[in-house]
């Protein structure tokens, strides 16, 4: 499994960030994650990094030309 904060399937979600603090999202529609920002917990609190698990969907970002899964 690849954690949300290492998936290539992050982006930055304009609409949520606030001044001094961006919003992530998945944008991988075959996810469970589609849409869910990343780094705000249950509770609504948002937090500075990713703190989402993954999930069975995520796909690592490319380094150095090869793709891991």
């Amino acid at each position: 499994m690849i954690t949300c904060e290492s998936c290539k399937y992050v982006r930055p979600d304009q609409m949520a960030s606030e001044w001094r603090w961006t919003a992530y999202t998945c944008i991988n529609k075959n996810s469970d994650y589609y849409g869910s920002l990343l780094n705000v917990t249950p509770s609504g609190a948002k937090l500075s990094w990713i703190s989402w698990t993954g999930c069975e969907l995520g796909i690592r970002y490319q380094v150095l030309g090869t793709r891991k899964t």
